[in-house]
């Protein structure tokens, strides 16, 4: 790599013009104080290779601060070949093999709104004025290439692009990032990079033949799309064929074919109903005779049915006859019988007989009264019962229905008080019923102008009863009065509603007590306060009249003691019933004193009678037995004459039915006779565009034994009209020649990529075998850059260590692979990389030997580095340590450092550059002051 021999600045940052800084020394050493533009220098040396600025700054921000159009960046190089060979010259890539020095050029310019930078090479020392009309201006890229040629490859570019503070990070890699940097640096690296580049273009061209295949599995799938789409095209052909035969010869030749045949079966229907027809007419003559027959038996049954039951009349006549003669005998010889019974029970005292007597007869007065009286009250208990149940107006007193009829023969329309009234609290209905109790019966008038005409009515019929024309409508309160608790459906008397008004409802006898004496109240047992005093006004439920609850009550109330009222009548009645036998006992006893005087008197009209009751008695025997006689008789004629007319009847209406049986069939006969003859006109007049070939008997058989018949002609083509009419049906008849075309094209396309995954399968293999062939070239590599830290090691006094890397030609086993390097300071115990145990001094020493070890080669070490403050927060002696160890290697250090007191810092300068932060008061800053080392200094 090639050494840094003199710089230039034009215009960079708050520099006017810098030329020609010396830097043609092995340890250069940047002073200054903070702000002073140490880093400004390194960056100006950054931006001239190429290389990133530090801090986060770029070449536009030094550009800017001077205020020109263009700044300017130039530096001479070394360009002496490494060794002996002219050949190993640095940029003999660039096209310089005879010049020892080469000039770098940097140019930026501001390009209207933002600045580039552009790069120039020249062989051997060149000013900036001669290249003002150069025309061979590099790119960035350009640039980068030729210097990486140069030995400035991109991982130097890395480790001289560490901002300040950062010469320690070396050691912080880890073992992987190390080794990947030493393979940069050497140039594994790219080998590497591109066995990775060709496995990638081999992974990349795996995944296009795996699209490839995936392309052929998709044309082979269109490839059997398009076989089904041919294979459905044809069966829609073949459908559609077949609905065309179907319909245009098979269809009508079976239709035709069964007209046919339906004509010839109708021919022989009609000659066999014309042989039925006759048949039926010799059957009406037989049925004819019969219903004659059936008649006359008839009539005989008729004429025996009528001889028995004129002589049960006559007989009855006699019978009626004899025993109106015989029954004033029968009654007069009970009589006789009667007074003998009595006769032979008389013999008891008459006097007490009599007295008891008298006794039975009051107790037997007094409960049939008493039963009377209960009989009647259920009778009116359940004719109330029956007008609750059916929701009719309840009876009313006589004197009541009396006043209404008269009302309504006058044409007065009226309706009573219990009509309108409603109780809307059934716990106040007991007292609503004791209040109104007195006005059941007054009549409410539906018109003031009939008060005059009522008024009359009622002095006629002395109702005493009001009759009241003046209503209003009454309000509805909801209050403590008796009237909240009732409601009127129709306007009511306007005194009535003022006496609810002013009654109080309270729930006990108490709790009225504590209301003022001239306030009126009523409990819901109807206990009435008022201001003449307190009473009770209870109604039993069973007389209640007042609205639908009021019904209620009264219906269950009436319904709960009905059943008590008549076990209380048959209990009287058992009791009369009792009386009633020891009555006519008594009676029969005192009766039986006077009979036997009787039977004296009449001894001879008893016997006259016996006399006359004889002969009558034995008539009527005769008649009773001839009659009992008939009546089996006339029961059975009476049977015979009902079967010989039901017989008649069902002869008449067989004969009847059959008769229009009989008609009607040969009407139907006629009709269709004249209907089939117009069909075998019409059959031929519409068949005869018909193919003889289709008229063929032979022709027309084997249609039918293929298809049956037309209907299930008609079956299939509604079938295939359901089954063309879908929508996934190909109509395309290209089909089958996209098919053909496709599968054509897939045969070789198939054979390509089959081709195509030999070679890359081939490559893949060729791939593998060259990388594993490079591996023994990377373990060179690491053996020799652990030879140059372990050499490094020793000038510094420190022993490095770095463990065997195993490095196989596998993925997995390359990307694991890393370098650990150890180091033991002062006889120590090893330390590692970045395992905290290290001092800053340390640290700097191992970053220095790692970062060094990369500059070295077989022919000796060679480059640059830019250090940034590399003693910051060391101790003298680490200095000093620092300091030893530049001195004993063979690279050029750019180092900046602080002002400071420790002059152990400038050690081992050869060359020191002191700069200075620009005064308030000018625009430039001040020029670069140069210390050199003298010679003879070092020497001694």
């Amino acid at each position: 790599m090639f050494h840094i021999k003199s710089l230039e600045m034009v215009h960079w940052d708050y520099w006017q013009r810098v030329k020609n800084i010396p830097l043609d020394a092995k340890i250069i050493t940047i002073a200054g104080q903070n702000g002073s533009g140490k880093t400004t220098l390194l960056d100006a040396l950054r931006t001239l290779f190429g290389l990133d600025c530090s801090m986060g700054r770029s070449y536009k921000h030094y550009a800017r601060h001077a205020g020109q159009q263009i700044s300017w960046l130039r530096a001479v190089v070394d360009n002496r070949a490494v060794g002996r060979q002219l050949s190993n010259r640095p940029f003999r890539g660039s096209g310089f093999f005879s010049e020892d020095e080469v000039t770098l050029f940097c140019q930026i310019q501001k390009n209207g709104g933002d600045w580039k930078r552009q790069y120039l090479m020249r062989g051997g020392v060149v000013d900036i004025e001669e290249v003002q009309d150069a025309s061979d201006w590099l790119g960035l890229d350009a640039y980068r290439k030729r210097l990486a040629g140069a030995g400035l490859s991109q991982a130097m570019a890395k480790v001289l692009a560490l901002e300040q503070g950062e010469t320690d990070k070396l050691c912080e890699y880890a073992p992987r990032q190390l080794l990947d940097l030493v393979f940069q640096v050497f140039g594994d690296k790219e080998v590497l990079d591109a066995y990775d580049e060709a496995k990638k273009h081999q992974r990349d061209t795996e995944t296009e033949l795996q699209r490839f295949e995936a392309e052929l599995e998709s044309a082979q799938t269109n490839q059997e799309r398009l076989r089904l789409r041919a294979a459905n095209f044809h069966q829609w052909e073949g459908l559609v064929k077949e609905q065309r035969d179907l319909q245009e010869e098979i269809l009508p030749t079976l239709q035709y074919h069964e007209i046919r045949e339906k004509a010839a079966v109708t021919s022989a229907a009609l000659r066999e109903t014309r042989a039925t027809l006759s048949n039926q007419d010799a059957q009406l003559s037989d049925k004819r005779a019969e219903v004659a027959q059936r008649a006359a038996a008839v009539s005989a049954a008729h004429q025996q049915e009528t001889a028995l039951e004129e002589e049960k009349a006559v007989l009855e006549q006699r019978l009626n006859d004899i025993n109106a003669k015989l029954k004033p005998l029968e009654s007069m010889l009970e009589q006789k019988a009667r007074l003998q019974k009595l006769a032979a029970d008389a013999g008891a005292d008459i006097a007490d007989v009599a007295t008891e007597l008298e006794q039975k007869e009051a107790e037997y007065m007094r409960l049939r009264q008493e039963r009377d009286a209960l009989a009647s009250r259920i009778a009116a208990d359940r004719s109330a019962i029956a007008a609750l149940e059916s929701k009719s107006a309840l009876p009313d007193p006589e004197n009541v229905r009396s006043m209404r009829r008269a009302l309504d023969d006058a044409k007065i329309e009226h309706v009573m008080l219990p009509d309108i009234v409603e109780v809307t609290d059934s716990r106040w209905q007991g007292a609503v019923e004791g209040v109104l109790r007195g006005y059941t019966s007054v009549v409410l008038l539906a018109s003031a102008r009939d008060t005059a005409g009522a008024y009359r009515i009622a002095e006629k019929e002395r109702y005493g009863h009001f009759i009241v024309a003046d209503r209003v409508k009454a309000p509805e309160v909801k209050d403590k009065s008796l009237l909240s608790a009732v409601r009127f459906t129709a306007p009511a008397p306007g005194w009535l509603i003022e006496q609810l008004a002013r009654i109080t409802r309270v729930d006990s006898v108490e709790a009225g007590a504590k209301l003022s004496n001239n306030e009126e109240w009523i409990t819901p047992e109807a206990y009435h306060r008022e201001r003449r005093g307190g009473r009770s006004l209870f109604v039993e439920p069973s007389r209640y009249r007042f609205g639908d609850a009021g019904r209620m009550l009264r219906l269950a109330a009436l319904q709960a003691s009905l059943p008590k009222l008549e076990a209380q009548e048959d209990q009287l009645t058992l009791k009369i019933g009792k009386l009633a036998g020891e009555v006519s006992a008594l009676k029969a006893r005192i009766a039986g004193v006077d009979a036997a005087k009787e039977l004296v008197a009449r001894q001879a009209e008893f016997e006259e009678a016996e006399r006359n009751a004889a002969p009558l008695k034995a008539a009527r025997m005769e008649v009773g037995s001839r009659l009992g006689e008939l009546f089996p008789l006339t029961k059975k004629a009476t049977e015979e004459r009902t079967l010989a007319d039901n017989n008649w009847q069902y002869a008449k209406r067989a004969l009847a039915d059959a008769d229009s049986h009989v008609r009607t069939a040969n009407k139907r006969y006629e009709e269709e006779r004249a209907g089939h003859a117009g069909k075998l006109v019409e059959l031929r007049k519409t068949w005869r565009h018909l193919p003889h070939s289709w008229r063929n008997p032979a022709r027309r058989q084997a249609l039918v034994e293929e298809h049956q018949n037309a209907h299930q002609v008609e079956l299939r083509l509604k079938h295939l009209a359901v089954d063309l009419a879908r929508d996934d049906w190909e109509t395309d008849s290209t089909v089958v020649d996209q098919y053909v075309r496709l599968s054509s094209l897939l045969q070789g396309r198939q054979a390509e990529t089959e081709e195509r995954r030999y070679q890359n399968n081939r490559a893949i293999e060729a791939t593998a075998n060259a990388r594993g062939a490079y591996i023994e070239r990377l373990r060179y590599t690491i053996k020799t850059y652990s030879r140059n830290i372990k050499e490094l090691g020793e000038l510094a006094g420190i022993e490095v260590h770095t463990d065997p890397v195993r490095l196989e030609n596998d993925d997995l086993l390359l990307a694991q692979a890393g370098l650990h390097v150890r180091f033991k300071f002062d006889g120590k115990g090893p330390i590692g990389l970045n395992d905290g145990e290290a001092s800053g001094g340390q640290q700097v020493m191992k970053s220095l030997i790692l970062l060094i070890g990369l500059l070295k080669s077989d022919e000796g070490s060679g480059g640059f580095v830019f250090i940034d403050e590399p003693f910051a927060h060391l101790d003298i002696r680490n200095i000093q340590l620092v300091g030893e160890f530049l001195k004993n290697t063979d690279a050029q250090y750019l180092m900046t450092t602080p002002l400071t007191h420790n002059t152990d810092v400038y050690d081992p300068s050869e060359l020191t550059l002191i700069t200075s932060k620009k005064k308030k008061d000018t625009h430039w800053a001040q020029p670069i002051f140069v210390l050199q080392r003298r010679r003879d200094a070092e020497a001694a």
